[in-house]
C-alpha cells in the first residue's frame, strides 16, 4: 500500500536527488509544507565538480540538510560490467539509466539509516520506469525502509502537475537543476551516459541529429582524420587504454572523451518499457560505445559459435534485468555467473580506428593472450592445436 502524506508527517523522508528537476522540486515542495526531509545527493559522475557544488550549495541554501556521498567508481564498475558482459538492450544502447539507479539505491542506503530515515523518497513521475526500478531496488537493499512515489499522490500531483509547474516551485524557492535541465528537456546523467527526453523527441518525425551533445560532438563535428587508439582487455573488461591502466572511473572518463570527441556514442531507439508500452529514447554514451568495440574483437579471437550464441542469450537477460529494476536478482545474477565463465579467455589489446562516429579495429596479432588462443588454433604443427579439436570458449562478439 502507498504511503500517504499524512503518514509522511511523522517520519523522517530521505530523498534521492539527481539533479533533476522532477526530484528537486519534490524536496523542495516537501520541505515547504513542514515535512522532515533530509536530501542524499550521489556523485555518480553527473556533472563537473563545479555545478555538483552549485547545486548542492544552493539545496542547503533553501535549508534542506544533504548529505553527499560519491559513487562514481561504483558507477564506473557497473558500467565496465555491462561493456565486459555486452549486454546492451532494446537497439543496441547502454542502459546507463537503469544501470545507475541500482548503484544510487545501493549507496544511498548507509546514509539513509545513519540519519535514521525510514522512508526513501525519489522524484521519478508516475508510469515511468524509474518509479519500479526505485521501488524493487529500495525492497532488495532496505526492505526496513518504505518508498514514496510521489505522483500517485493526488495532493502531488494537484501541487506539481507538470515540468512547467515544477520550474516555477524550484525558481521561486532559488534552486537551479544541474546542466542540461530544463522545463522543456529532461537530461539524466552519470559517468557512463546521458540520456534525452523532451516532447519533441516524443514525435517519431523529429530527427536527433540536431540534439545538443553533452558528451561529445556530431559526426560531421568530429576532425577530418582518423585518430587510433589501443584498449587493453582482460577478461573481457576493459582495463587501460593507449596503455594507461587507470581506475575505473577515470578509465571511463577518458574513454568518454576519446569517443566523445570523434562523434561516437548516439543511439536512438524505440525501446519496450516495463509496463508493456513503448517510449522513443535518446541516449549518449560514447566511452562505452568505444571500449565495446574493443571487448568485440577481444571475444571473437576466441569464442566458438555454441559460447557465442549462449553469451548472447545471457548477455540479452542482463539487459532486461538492467532495464527493469532486478540488476541483482537471481537471473541476473545467474547470467554474470555464465558470461565471467565465458569471458574467462578474453584477453587482448585491440587497436581502434575512429574517424566521425564510425569505429574498426582488430585484436592486435601480437599481443594478448586471446590473440595468441587465435593464432595457435588456425593452423596445425609447430605446438599449436587442431582447429576442429581444441576446445574454445569466450563471451559472444556482439
Amino acid at each position: 500500500m502507498d504511503l500517504s502524506l499524512s503518514e509522511l508527517k511523522r517520519r523522517k523522508i530521505g530523498i534521492c536527488l539527481s539533479g533533476g528537476l522532477s526530484s528537486l522540486a519534490l524536496a523542495s515542495w516537501l520541505h515547504g509544507g513542514g515535512y522532515d526531509v533530509e536530501a542524499f545527493v550521489l556523485d555518480i559522475g553527473q556533472c563537473p565538480e563545479k555545478d555538483f557544488r552549485e547545486f548542492t550549495g544552493a539545496v542547503r541554501a533553501a535549508g534542506i540538510p544533504v548529505h553527499e556521498v560519491d559513487a562514481r567508481r561504483a558507477m564506473a564498475d557497473a558500467a565496465l560490467d555491462v561493456v565486459a558482459f555486452q549486454a546492451h538492450y532494446d537497439g543496441g544502447y547502454w542502459n546507463t539509466t537503469g544501470l545507475s539507479r541500482a548503484v544510487i539505491v545501493e549507496h544511498a542506503v548507509p546514509g539513509l539509516r545513519r540519519a535514521g530515515v525510514g522512508v526513501l523518497a525519489h522524484g521519478c513521475v508516475g508510469g515511468g520506469n524509474d518509479q519500479r526500478r526505485f521501488e524493487r531496488y529500495g525492497a532488495h537493499f532496505a526492505p526496513d525502509l518504505a518508498v514514496f512515489a510521489p505522483w500517485r499522490d493526488p495532493e502531488v500531483l494537484a501541487a506539481l502537475p507538470d515540468r512547467e509547474a515544477m520550474a516555477r516551485h524550484i525558481a521561486a524557492a532559488g534552486l537551479v537543476c544541474m546542466p542540461g535541465n530544463t522545463a522543456e528537456h529532461s537530461v539524466d546523467g552519470n559517468l557512463a551516459g546521458t540520456s534525452h527526453e523532451d516532447a519533441g523527441l516524443e514525435d517519431l518525425g523529429t530527427t536527433a541529429a540536431g540534439l545538443e551533445r553533452l558528451m561529445g560532438v556530431s559526426p560531421r563535428q568530429a576532425p577530418d582524420r582518423v585518430e587510433t587508439v589501443s584498449v587493453t582487455v582482460e577478461h573481457g573488461r576493459p582495463v587501460a587504454l593507449d596503455g594507461r591502466r587507470l581506475p575505473p572511473e577515470e578509465l571511463l572518463e577518458l574513454a568518454n572523451t576519446v569517443g566523445g570527441r570523434n562523434g561516437l556514442g548516439l543511439t536512438d531507439v524505440v525501446e519496450h518499457r516495463i509496463n508493456g508500452t513503448k517510449c522513443r529514447g535518446v541516449y549518449e554514451a560514447p566511452g562505452m560505445e568505444l571500449l565495446s568495440h574493443a571487448v568485440r574483437a577481444a571475444y571473437e579471437t576466441v569464442t566458438d559459435r555454441g559460447a557465442a550464441d549462449t553469451a548472447r542469450f545471457l548477455a540479452r537477460q542482463l539487459a532486461v534485468c538492467v532495464y527493469e529494476g532486478t540488476a541483482h536478482g537471481r537471473t541476473a545474477r545467474a547470467a554474470r555467473a555464465g558470461l565471467a565463465e565465458i569471458a574467462g579467455p578474453a584477453d587482448a589489446t585491440v587497436r581502434l580506428d575512429l574517424y566521425k562516429g564510425g569505429v574498426v579495429g582488430r585484436a592486435l596479432p601480437e599481443i594478448g593472450g586471446g590473440a595468441d588462443v587465435l593464432r595457435q588454433r588456425r593452423f596445425t604443427g609447430g605446438g599449436g592445436h587442431n582447429w576442429d579439436s581444441a576446445p574454445l570458449s569466450g563471451p559472444a562478439s556482439g
